[in-house]
């Protein structure tokens, strides 16, 4: 089982122990007073809560909630060192600042873009990259200076973000129109309050100071949230009790908390250190409740794995655990007997002077090579982050061509270069595509092959043609006994999908696919592949 889950866990914790030492320094030097300051105190324990929630149930170590859990931590830092007025204080949030700014865009793009590549990617994380330098040097020689870089690096960052999201207008079309009512939710949780607390603090200027900043950091925070969490799982399997009286238990805490402020005379920010405090030792207990559940797994059989308490969590351990083993046994057999086989060959090579030899034991490796790289992508087809899903398939046309290279055949491939489907439609259309293209090669003993793809109004259109043989003049006729086809039309009834055959005019088969992409459980299969 990884490392890195359980060395985040307690990175976390020892965050947490951090923040609740600066509370109790800023206690001690009085410098946060006032209940001017509940606002922001409140938002930092909800963000520094959340973003350990996130850490926790992220057992896959999913790389979107990761950086997200990461950006609600540093958040929350900043957040907290901007209620502090001494310099060295100050000058650290804007460091923050320029840091979360820059988090916070990459964020966006990685999160709209599903980890995806797409055009201007690079110019954009270069642009990026060096404002954000830049403006972290500046800071240290000179402030006028700093703050044309930072006012640039907010041109920058919304520019990029506005144009990227221009350029690939469908996409971002797509996911608003998908997951509007999530946003919609998290805009109306987030500003009205927000809205409310102004009006009626609004004579009261310190009550507003960076009020605005809140919102913009929040926002896209909390619409994502709303998005990517919408079907998962609370945390109420890990507490026996029913919800009334859970609520019941919270309800006395704050009373009792309360009596005791009131009895001792509580500074404000005492509240937030007993706050803290609890949440560390809350924390605790869960990283002591990994370590336990991990190895009770690692040391059980399958039979005793029955015996283990219904979660989603233990659940997500346990598939970890038989994915670990699968790993295992998989790097086992490439040692053992791929590897092995290789070296020995290699041997070979080396003792042998005949060239004959020598070219056997190249195509040997030439097969060996191209045997093991199709058994890798029949096991998972491996979308390249690099390239566009248009080079992808590309790609994917190419091996196959040299594959049967033999059948002198030329393909040509009609396909948007800023084309986008999500998780996990890129996946679907992946193996379709290359199961029709091989049924091409394999069976219609044509010259050209002729390919379109297409996302329009939600839905993707694939269209694969031949001037072959053709196949039977009915439907039915050509699925029977193609089970290739057949398999196809299986997986498009489950995506409400269908698929067209029909001949081509004068010769040929024509294969029509037509699914509708559906974007509102795109991000739940993103989140939790």
């Amino acid at each position: 089982m990884e490392k890195y889950y359980e060395q985040k866990q307690i990175f976390i914790l020892i965050n947490q122990l951090c923040m609740i030492i600066f509370l109790c320094y800023e206690f001690l030097q009085s410098n946060i007073v006032g209940t001017a300051k509940l606002l922001p105190l409140t938002l930092i324990t909800i963000m520094l809560i959340y973003g350990a929630y996130i850490s926790f149930v992220n057992v896959k170590e999913n790389n979107t909630l990761s950086q997200f859990s990461n950006l609600l931590l540093f958040t929350s830092w900043q957040f907290l060192l901007t209620l502090n007025g001494s310099e060295i204080f100050y000058t650290l949030s804007m460091l923050l600042s320029v840091v979360l700014l820059y988090m916070t865009v990459q964020f966006l793009l990685l999160f709209f873009f599903q980890d995806s590549n797409f055009t201007y990617k690079k110019e954009t994380d270069w642009i990026l990259q060096v404002t954000c330098t830049l403006t972290l040097i500046a800071n240290f020689i000179n402030d006028k200076i700093f703050a044309i870089l930072f006012s640039c690096q907010w041109i920058f960052s919304f520019s990029c973000i506005i144009f990227l999201f221009l350029k690939h207008r469908k996409r971002i079309k797509f996911v608003f129109k998908s997951e509007k009512k999530h946003l919609l939710r998290s805009v109306t949780i987030l500003i009205f309050p927000f809205s409310i607390y102004a009006m009626v603090f609004a004579e009261s200027p310190e009550y507003l100071s960076n009020l605005g900043w809140y919102i913009v950091i929040l926002l896209p925070l909390f619409s994502i949230t709303a998005i990517a969490f919408k079907n998962h799982i609370s945390m109420r399997q890990y507490f026996l009790l029913k919800e009334d009286k859970m609520g019941l238990i919270f309800l006395c805490f704050l009373v009792f908390i309360s009596s005791l402020g009131v009895l001792f005379r509580f500074n404000m920010i005492t509240y937030f250190i007993i706050i803290h405090t609890i949440f560390w030792f809350i924390q605790l207990y869960f990283i002591l409740l990994f370590q336990e559940t991990k190895n009770t797994i690692l040391n059980s059989d399958t039979e005793e794995l029955k015996t283990l308490p219904e979660s989603s969590y233990v659940h997500n351990l346990v598939q970890i655990a038989k994915e670990e083993k699968l790993k295992s046994g998989f790097s086992d057999y490439l040692h053992d007997e791929i590897l092995q086989d290789i070296l020995a060959v290699k041997n070979m090579m080396n003792k042998s002077n005949k060239e004959e030899i020598h070219e056997m034991i190249v195509e040997t490796l030439r097969n060996l090579n191209q045997s093991i790289r199709v058994q890798m992508q029949e096991y998972h087809p491996t979308l390249l982050k690099t390239l566009t899903l248009k080079e992808n398939y590309r790609n994917l046309l190419e091996m196959l061509q040299h594959k049967y290279g033999m059948k002198n055949i030329n393909i040509s491939f009609k396909c948007n270069e800023n084309l986008f489907l999500v998780e996990p439609y890129h996946l679907v259309i992946y193996r379709i595509l290359k199961e029709l293209v091989t049924n091409a090669f394999k069976h219609s003993e044509c010259s050209k092959l002729v390919l379109s793809l297409t996302q329009e109004n939600s839905e993707i259109e694939l269209i694969v043609k031949d001037n072959g043989k053709g196949l039977m003049a009915t439907e039915t006729g050509a699925l029977n006994g193609h089970r290739g086809l057949n398999s196809i039309k299986e997986q498009l009834f489950l995506l409400n999908g269908k698929m067209t055959i029909s001949e081509c005019n004068p010769t040929g088969l024509c294969v029509a696919i037509l699914i509708p992409m559906r974007g509102d459980d795109s991000y739940q299969y993103f989140i939790n592949r």
